[in-house]
């Protein structure tokens, strides 16, 4: 169902609860009446709800608080900055990093920069510059790109000023050169750090966004893009973003080639500093080795240390980079669990003889020495289970890589979005989430027609008359019956509507201060509605139930109203850390608590009603049966996401775990993968390739010659 429809039958819920209650009421005051004042109460109801509306304006207001909302998003970006940058440098030692040279090379105008400088003299050189300022990172793969990057954006909010820019990165793939940047912008801020629409909008039109642009390389295959290509086009919707009558200010990350062959087409960005990383130099890794290893064995290094100060040996290129000096570390310091002995000898990096043959050996073994000192006694899945489930994610990912367009959406070829990922199995996911919108309506469906049967088997015609009961239930029946003809229309629309608008703005979470008031606002207004009504229909058939009774079931009602309202709302965001399984998990929880509070409440109201007008019918099995409609109700209604992403999981039995949010943050946490926004990502792209290369782990055979050297310590 698309936002549009959702708010119009959320409108006309409203006005028809707003009729129920004012006849509720009027029943009330007409049968039991008192020193009542109409005009007093009018006026009282006039005023609740202007109050009301002032609130409302109010919320508005405060939303649209440009500097508020810059301080809101700053401290967001910083929370998941920080674990960014913590689990890129890994568990041990993460507080080291390998501070290469950087180069400076001014592009235009009368920019002038120092010929190199340090990581701490990168930050303060951006910050120096005139507006607009605008940075390209340029270095091969592994030099640590993504690291500077991440350093850039917690230095500049470290000394962030209340009317500064915010720094926000963003992953390059994700950027789609056809749509807006302003548009790109606003929905990124909304699913990636929770902001409401209306706040993320107000912070883009007021320019306080500085994008980071992260994997300019990664978004062709081609490892010599020319103008024509996405990168191209992503550098040039980026020019076209102005900021005032100036261009906007930016950081761009790119491969030291892929930049070049931008600049021989001229299709770069004007009046940019590029910023070359260096290679690791052989006492950088040296101190960096030391800094990070096992200080009371420092011979254990020895050999590669030795190695790396040699002329012309193949370490000094192959580990020459930040990516493969971490990756060189973290296999060769895995620990036997029970021993605590180290697994490898490093002195085996020695025995190679190309680049390529180093490569192919520790990222064959680093999946089970992360797995091993993430989860020490082995829980989880095992190495091989993990390097094939991460294979299949890989495949797909460099499937994406000069893909057409999916039904109208350009994939990523380096985001892991859970809601998203339901193109890999093609348009099975599609099917299977119809026809769960299929199962999940027909109760309610069933539950209308068994009272519509009920109903018109009781219709007597007397002296040429209706009977008033028969009459009052078809009536009844009216808005049952109208809503029962949506919910069979919903697997339609669940098949029709390809991509969803909530995956675009993910789902409100109750956290803010904001939310949770609104929530309780419309949970209270809905409860008293429900408590009144219930009340209303006790009184005028005289039914032996207790006041508490109405009472609790209004209150379910309220809690349903408000969750169900809350969950579906697309326009907020969903933020919760650095947990991309938050906006399917926020999904099926608010789903679930509306179906079991609005369902029994809804039907205990609608329930007496129907007890009262058809004989035969008890209240117990007249509220059972609404209750069921209710959940049904809910269940259909819910977001898509849920749905489709159950016809995923469905539809990839054999090929990925059944737990894969679970499985993907498992890997995330031994430093398989990383995560950005909503999204993970593959530790570096090298592992992505490797993987996408290598479906099945690597033999044991590498491990028997390895083994030959681990008889020490």
């Amino acid at each position: 169902m698309t936002r549009r429809t959702k708010a119009w039958w959320f409108r006309a819920g409203v006005a028809i609860g707003m009729v129920m209650l004012t006849a509720a009421a009027l029943r009330l005051w007409t049968r039991y009446p008192g020193d009542v004042d109409p005009v007093g109460g009018g006026f009282a109801l006039v005023g609740t709800v202007l109050a009301v509306i002032s609130w409302w304006q109010a919320q508005r207001v405060a939303d649209t608080d440009v500097q508020a909302a810059g301080i809101l998003l700053a401290r967001r970006v910083l929370t998941e900055e920080r674990a960014q940058r913590a689990q890129l440098l890994g568990g041990k030692g993460s507080d080291v990093v390998i501070d290469v040279d950087f180069f400076f090379r001014p592009t235009g105008g009368s920019l002038s920069a120092p010929p190199s400088g340090t990581l701490t003299q990168v930050a303060d050189y951006f910050r120096g510059l005139r507006e607009p300022r605008r940075f390209v990172i340029a270095g091969v793969a592994g030099s640590g790109k993504t690291v500077l990057a991440i350093e850039l954006v917690l230095k500049l909010l470290a000394g962030r000023q209340p009317d500064d820019r915010v720094p926000v990165r963003i992953s390059a793939t994700s950027i789609d050169p056809d749509v807006p940047v302003r548009t790109m912008l606003a929905r990124h801020l909304t699913a990636t750090y929770g902001l409401k629409p209306v706040m993320a909008r107000t912070l883009v039109a007021a320019e306080k966004i500085l994008p980071v642009v992260d994997g300019l390389d990664e978004v062709d295959e081609t490892d010599e893009p020319g103008y024509g290509s996405r990168a191209a086009r992503v550098l040039r919707a980026l020019e076209d973003y102005e900021h005032g009558p100036d261009r906007c200010s930016l950081i761009v990350t790119c491969r030291t080639g892929q930049y070049d062959a931008l600049v021989a087409d001229r299709a770069v960005p004007r009046g940019v500093v590029r910023v070359d990383v260096g290679t690791v130099t052989s006492d950088k890794a040296w101190r960096f080795i030391q800094a990070v290893t096992d200080q009371e064995d420092p011979d254990r290094w020895r050999p590669v240390l030795d190695a790396l100060t040699r002329d012309g040996h193949v370490l000094a290129d192959a580990l020459g980079t930040p990516w493969r000096l971490t990756l060189a570390v973290s296999v060769y310091e895995e620990r036997d669990p029970l021993t605590g002995r180290y697994v490898r000898s490093p002195e085996v990096l020695t025995e190679f003889a190309d680049q390529s043959s180093v490569r192919e050996h520790l990222l064959g073994l680093f999946i089970p020495a992360r797995l091993a000192a993430a989860a020490p006694a082995g829980k989880g899945p095992t190495a091989e289970r993990t390097h094939a489930w991460l294979a299949v994610l890989a495949g797909y990912l460099r499937g994406n890589v000069g893909r057409p367009p999916f039904h109208g959406r350009v994939l990523s070829g380096t985001d892991l979005v859970l809601h998203q990922l339901w193109p890999l199995a093609g348009d099975r996911p599609r099917v299977v989430g119809a026809l769960v919108a299929l199962a999940t309506c027909l109760p309610g469906v069933g539950v209308v027609v068994a009272l519509a049967v009920l109903a018109v088997s009781q219709v007597h015609i007397v002296d040429g008359r209706l009977t008033g009961a028969a009459v009052g239930a078809l009536m009844l029946l009216l808005l049952p019956g109208v809503v029962a003809v949506g919910l069979l229309l919903e697997p339609f629309r669940a098949w029709r509507e390809v991509w969803s608008t909530a995956d675009e703005a993910g789902f409100r979470r109750l956290r803010r201060v904001r939310d949770r008031r609104k929530a309780v606002v419309d949970g209270v207004l809905a409860a008293l509605g429900g408590c009144l009504a219930g009340a209303a229909v006790v009184m005028e058939f005289g039914t032996a139930l207790p006041l508490w009774v109405p009472v609790v079931f209004g209150l379910l009602f309220g809690i349903g109203m408000a969750t169900g309202r809350g969950g579906q709302n697309g326009d907020g965001g969903s933020w919760d850390g650095a947990d991309p399984r938050a906006i399917i998990r926020g999904d099926v929880v608010s789903t679930l608590v509306a179906a079991l509070t609005f369902g029994p409440g809804f039907g205990f109201i609608l329930g007496i009603w129907f007890a009262e007008l058809l004989d035969g019918l008890s209240v117990a099995t007249a509220a059972t049966g609404s209750a069921v409609f209710g959940m049904s109700l809910v269940a259909s209604w819910s977001p898509l996401l849920a749905r489709r992403y159950l016809g995923f999981l469905l539809s990839t039995r054999g090929r990925l775990p059944w737990r894969l949010g679970r499985f993907l943050h498992r890997c995330y946490d031994a430093g398989l993968l990383r995560i950005s926004g909503v999204a993970y990502q593959f530790r570096h792209r090298e592992l992505q390739d490797y993987l996408a290369e290598h479906p099945l782990p690597p033999k044991n055979a590498t491990n028997d010659q390895i083994n030959a050297h681990t008889g020490i310590r």
